[in-house]
């Protein structure tokens, strides 16, 4: 059945994930969710495109225009919840639909490829490495495959229409849409579609179409200058988030927790970069097939600057940029398997490739098996609708104007509210140095009187910075309640990096100061 049915794996992943937000609602929005989602909460809710709750880490983002990432994930966001809700339910949602749309993409690319079923299928499991979806980058990824699809379709060696087509233009307007929806994300696909238009016009033996990619690289940099001349404080926004999250951090040695970062999360790209070239080594025969040089053209343009990304990622850039090649490792592996029945390495050896991958392949389930497992025991102990009305249960007991610190995946429940600050856990301050310092001042300065984080949020940052609070004599008494009756993977050390965000068990934090009523 595998090797016959071209979608099978794909489909079951997707049921999987739809099975998951149905019955547990996972997975939880992660901790820089409504970062994002706030805005266009605000809007709809109470008018005015900015979101209060970061305000005091970005002030003009916070409180004037929300400028702090590109805008191309907001209008669908702001559709979408002028439909459906400012629900945290309703953002997941939004957020499934981008993944099968990324999914349709990947098959259409897959299928014009003439990828086989078998290939198709192994490659499918890769998608469980898929777990995070809370960020405008599924957006981003959405735009950027189907760029590639018509990156295909529009070169006459893919059996497209050649360079002057609609495909073409299509390919042109997509991968803007991309870049500004997310710069890394959109660039990663250009420098794809960039390296794939350039062979296959070789190999095609047609002309390249340099208008069209040179229209990618200046229509995004005129929209740069366009907002920085006409929207100086727009630009500013943009600006407050690049210095305080910036992209490249610097030359620096790999650290521990960088490598295992990416080798939890691109095994199979790390092993296909190490058995592409013996594979070669293993051909039966001179390269010369159609078919071949196909799929050798799309694994070669989708694997370079992957493994690009992941080698800056422990070395010059962000390391959570890792996320982005984890979207192009379900491509590069089916391409991978097929170029190598096109080779006609033996069969043995293609059997042994993809016993190599199994280990690859459970390394990117475990945070989907704990979620299957871990996240249905947490779903019942206390479930979405639980964490509803406890939190609103504590909201309804604040005095008019009362600090709230909420955690994002509670924000998008407590935004109707007009009678509590609330204040995003990640950003009470700008960001300065370690956030534990940071934030422990912050939190003395602040003085709130509660504080309402995931299970995420309060044993990854804020068990520590509440002991640190407790030395300051202005705080009298801190009361913790976790809500959780049983212990989400957070809660342990050596599984807090392996699965995360599954529990809605709330902490409830409540802080007595002097002289505050």
């Amino acid at each position: 059945m595998m090797r016959k049915r071209f979608w099978l794996v794909f489909s079951l992943v997707f049921t999987w994930k739809i099975a998951l937000y149905i019955f547990t609602a996972q997975p939880v929005p992660a901790n820089d969710s409504f970062f994002y989602d706030g805005a266009v909460i605000h809007h709809l809710l109470h008018g005015g495109y900015y979101n209060p709750c970061i305000a005091l880490a970005f002030p003009i983002s916070g409180a004037e225009i929300f400028s702090a990432y590109p805008p191309g994930y907001q209008l669908p966001l702001l559709l979408w919840m002028s439909v459906f809700g400012t629900s945290a339910l309703s953002a997941m949602a939004l957020q499934l639909t981008f993944f099968g749309l990324y999914l349709v993409a990947l098959l259409l690319i897959l299928r014009r490829l003439q990828i086989p079923p078998w290939c198709v299928n192994v490659a499918g499991v890769f998608l469980l490495s898929l777990s995070f979806h809370d960020r405008p980058d599924g957006c981003a990824h959405v735009l950027g495959m189907f760029a590639v699809y018509c990156c295909i379709r529009s070169r006459k060696i893919f059996g497209g229409t050649g360079a002057t087509g609609l495909w073409t233009w299509l390919m042109l307007l997509l991968i803007v849409l991309a870049i500004c929806t997310s710069l890394q994300i959109g660039t990663t696909y250009f420098g794809l579609i960039f390296i794939a238009t350039l062979a296959a016009s070789y190999f095609g033996k047609e002309p390249v179409p340099l208008i069209s990619l040179a229209l990618m690289v200046v229509i995004p940099v005129m929209l740069v200058l366009l907002v920085k001349a006409a929207l100086p404080q727009a630009w500013a926004g943009f600006m407050e988030n690049v210095h305080q999250t910036p992209f490249i951090i610097g030359f620096h040695k790999p650290r521990f927790g960088e490598v295992a970062k990416i080798l939890r999360s691109v095994p199979g790209l790390l092993l296909v970069a190490a058995l592409l070239v013996m594979s070669w080594f293993k051909q039966h025969y001179d390269f010369e097939s159609d078919t071949g040089r196909r799929e050798e053209i799309i694994l070669l343009a989708a694997l370079l600057p992957a493994l690009g990304i992941v080698v800056a990622s422990v070395s010059v850039i962000s390391p959570n940029t890792v996320g982005i090649p984890n979207y192009l490792q379900p491509l590069i592996v089916a391409c991978y398997l097929a170029l190598t029945v096109s080779l006609r390495v033996s069969e043995t050896w293609r059997r042994w490739q993809v016993i190599l991958l199994i280990p690859a392949m459970l390394l990117v389930s475990a945070r989907s098996f704990g979620m299957t497992t871990w996240g249905v025991v947490c779903a019942r102990d206390f479930g979405y609708r639980d964490s509803l009305r406890r939190v609103e249960t504590e909201l309804a007991g604040q005095p008019h104007g009362a600090k709230v610190v909420m955690s994002a995946a509670f924000l998008y429940g407590a935004a109707a509210h007009d009678d509590v600050q609330f204040i995003h856990s990640d950003w009470m301050a700008r960001a300065d140095g370690d956030s534990l310092y940071s934030d422990t001042a912050a939190l003395v300065a602040l003085k709130p009187k509660k504080i309402i984080l995931t299970q995420y949020d309060y044993f990854r940052r804020y068990q520590e910075v509440l002991k640190k609070a407790k030395m300051d004599p202005s705080l009298k008494n801190i009361e913790i309640e976790n809500a959780a009756r049983v212990r989400s993977p957070d809660s342990y050390e050596a599984l807090q990096k392996v699965v995360q965000h599954i529990s809605w068990a709330p902490v409830i934090v409540t802080l007595t100061w002097q002289d505050v009523k």
